[in-house]
């Protein structure tokens, strides 16, 4: 027997593997939003909420345009508000939650790209990063708060 008649049977197998692993890391995520959990972008555990604020930050993007480098594009344009009152009609806004990984101790933040349409926050992106480049803005948003 010749391995290559076994070889779309091996394809097959390795296909199938696959498409479990990712249906199962996918369910995995969806029960750790539910819980009000991330996934780390740095070793794969359950990172928990700890933001004591609802961050809020108006970017300046309108309905139905994207932005390249979500990272430095945020970085760059996000402008602390203190409700969403204060996001004027047909411009986007960014909900920022902080999390902390208990298993590798890194602080992460995730970014919630939203349009407020009739009252309700429609999600346009979703984006996961290290907390460190974002501190200032955090800090600058507990600022104007007070």
């Amino acid at each position: 027997m010749i391995l290559t008649e076994y070889l779309p049977v091996i394809i097959v197998g390795i296909v199938i593997i696959v498409a479990l692993w990712w249906a199962a890391s996918f369910i995995k995520t969806l029960l750790r939003e539910k819980k009000g959990q991330i996934t780390c972008i740095h070793c794969k555990a359950a990172a928990e909420k700890t933001s004591h604020y609802p961050y809020l930050f108006l970017i300046p993007v309108h309905f139905g345009k994207h932005y390249a480098d979500p990272e430095k594009f945020l970085l760059r344009n996000m402008h602390p508000i203190m409700s969403k009152e204060q996001i004027p009609t047909g411009q986007r806004a960014c909900r920022l939650t902080v999390f902390s990984c208990p298993h590798c101790s890194k602080q992460l933040v995730e970014i919630t790209d939203f349009l407020q349409v009739r009252g309700e926050e429609c999600p346009q992106e979703y984006h996961t990063f290290d907390l460190d480049p974002f501190r200032p803005l955090l800090e600058s948003w507990e600022r104007n708060m007070n």
